[in-house]
């Protein structure tokens, strides 16, 4: 626990800070004035304040020029070092983007996060358009898709026989010709799509003039895909316009990317931010590359380094207005009307409405990573900020779990009106023991079986038509339990499986392993650890192969 001493040598200018346990950052905050902001913490008065300096060992702050620069290297240290107390934009996860490695022949790629060196273009909407889009400018730039070593490529793979890559694994194409493909790749997904459909079309005509029309038809073929795959996202201009249209409303965000006239991306973000400080995340957060302008239908004047404006044109007004369905659909998916929490009391025999709502779900991954999500609704909307999750450990065991997290809950925190479980009657029975056991009266409890959508109490079950706003209000809380559960049980998972990338490495023994993690805290930590630091570490030659490995 950190002493509300160490405050007093703190500056009274502009800047971030950074709240430490051993090695791990666990929460990073801006402020415009250091010492005032990191005198509330110590007020203890916010329950994420106290968890915050009881678990914290140590205290770092950078101090910087102005709130602008504040906010920018918050948003940048929060997605390099992804605190656990920090609010993340919830949805960025989901999103694949292409990437361009940054070797001297640089292959392309899929991906869902942005964790390796290289040039990024996304996020996309949907991995199915990113991949085939991929394809597509495979087949006209003929760039890489390997990520092999080129140095230890003896023969070139199918991908060159199908004429869809150079191969300059075997020196089929000189570095100075591939990378100028790689530099017409930038640009055509930055927006330049006429040149693909000009390209298409030569080569179409080429081949048709010289009679060879089985390749002629094959880039035809092409050409529709290509058409088709831009058609598919819904909007297509007559301008080439480059620009990112962002709806917004309790803590929603949606963002329109058009990029040369086409709608590329339809992208959903939730985090607890204001519009600028989602601005900061988005664009220097998760590094998405910039548009011409941003237009948003808000009127809000904004310091930032890409023009916002309001509306110009009818099409402007068009995108907007699908920004705003988008957003207007989302709310209601996640909004309970007060009418379905009437009816809720009336078909659960309520004493009264349950205007306070909070749910559970258990998930692990084969008995490992157990977590349960705990999540809160009030007056019939989420409210993420008071959304907790908790380790159970290795328990593989259901009702176990619940009867863990409702005594880990509630031993602290008021009783909600309502409390749901996901499950049957085995889970509900699990939840009023553990209340019991707490020596609390409570049986305000209901699940949805898995089979059939069935409600279940104590005392009864319900089979409620599908359309029915009492079964689809506990839907959505369903819903929400389980994608906080699923999320944060990947994460778990993800990391004790970054940390077997040392177990893979000749010389990294448990020992050594215990003794880099102790030392540096994470993968990460350690990749970006000085190499004479781990020579002294580990040894020379054990440092290197390290460094070669990750």
């Amino acid at each position: 626990m950190l002493d509300k001493n160490i405050i007093e040598k703190i500056s009274n200018k502009p800047g971030v800070y950074l709240f430490k346990k051993e090695n791990e950052y666990i929460y990073i905050g801006k402020a415009k004035n250091l010492k005032k902001r990191l005198s509330t913490h110590f007020t203890l008065k916010e329950e994420k304040s106290k968890l915050i300096i009881n678990e914290a060992d140590n205290l770092e702050t950078i101090v910087v020029t102005n709130e602008k620069e504040a906010l920018l290297l918050e948003a940048t240290l929060i997605n390099k070092y992804m605190p656990k107390y920090n609010v993340m934009l919830k949805g960025n996860e989901f999103y694949p983007y292409i990437r361009i490695s940054n070797d001297k022949f640089p292959y392309v790629e899929v991906v869902r996060n942005k964790r390796k060196n290289g040039i990024y273009f996304g996020p996309y909407t949907n991995i199915r358009y990113t991949k085939v889009l991929v394809e597509i400018l495979q087949k006209i730039l003929k760039f890489r898709t390997c990520k092999k070593e080129i140095s230890k490529i003896k023969k070139p793979c199918m991908y060159h026989y199908l004429n869809v890559c150079s191969a300059p694994c075997i020196g089929n194409i000189n570095e100075e010709l591939y990378k100028k493909n790689i530099s017409k790749l930038l640009s055509i997904l930055k927006g330049d799509f006429d040149f693909v459909r000009n390209f298409i079309k030569e080569k179409m005509e080429h081949h048709a003039r010289m009679l060879d029309f089985e390749n002629a038809i094959k880039y035809r073929d092409l050409l529709f895909s290509f058409e088709n795959l831009l058609n598919s996202q819904g909007v297509i201009l007559n301008d080439k316009r480059n620009i990112d249209y962002i709806e917004f409303s309790n803590d929603l965000f949606i963002i329109l990317r058009v990029r040369g006239g086409a709608l590329v991306s339809k992208l959903v973000y939730e985090a607890n931010l204001s519009f600028e400080e989602f601005l900061y995340h988005f664009y220097y957060g998760i590094s998405s590359e910039f548009p011409e302008k941003i237009i948003i239908s808000h009127n809000i004047i904004i310091d930032f380094d890409i023009p916002i404006s309001q509306p110009f044109h009818d099409n402007d007004e068009k995108l907007l207005n699908i920004a705003k369905e988008n957003l207007e659909e989302k709310l209601f998916e996640k909004t309970i009307t007060l009418e379905s929490l009437k009816k809720l009391k009336q078909y659960l025999k309520l004493k009264k409405i349950p205007r306070l709502i909070e749910g559970t779900d258990i998930s692990h991954r084969s008995g490992k990573y157990t977590v349960a999500s705990l999540v809160v609704f009030e007056n019939g909307k989420p409210i993420t900020n008071l959304y907790r999750k908790y380790k159970l450990g290795n328990i593989l065991n259901d009702y176990e779990s619940i009867k863990l997290l409702i005594k880990k809950r509630y031993t602290k925190h008021k009783l909600p009106d309502l409390f749901f479980v996901d499950g049957g009657l085995g889970q509900v029975n699990a939840a009023i023991e553990a209340f019991k056991e707490l020596g609390l009266n409570f049986t305000n409890v209901v699940g949805i079986a898995k089979q059939n959508e069935i409600i279940v109490t104590k005392d009864k079950t319900l089979t409620l038509p599908l359309n029915n706003p009492v079964l689809r209000a506990l839907i959505k809380i369903r819903d929400e339990t389980h994608r906080v559960a699923n999320t944060f049980s990947g994460k778990l998972k993800l990391k004790n499986y970054k940390t077997k990338i040392l177990d893979e490495i000749p010389g990294i023994g448990p020992k050594r392993k215990k003794l880099l993690l102790k030392t540096y805290g994470s993968i990460n930590n350690i990749k970006n650890a000085p190499l004479e630091e781990l020579e002294k570490l580990i040894g020379k030659k054990l440092a290197k192969r390290l460094k070669d490995e990750l």
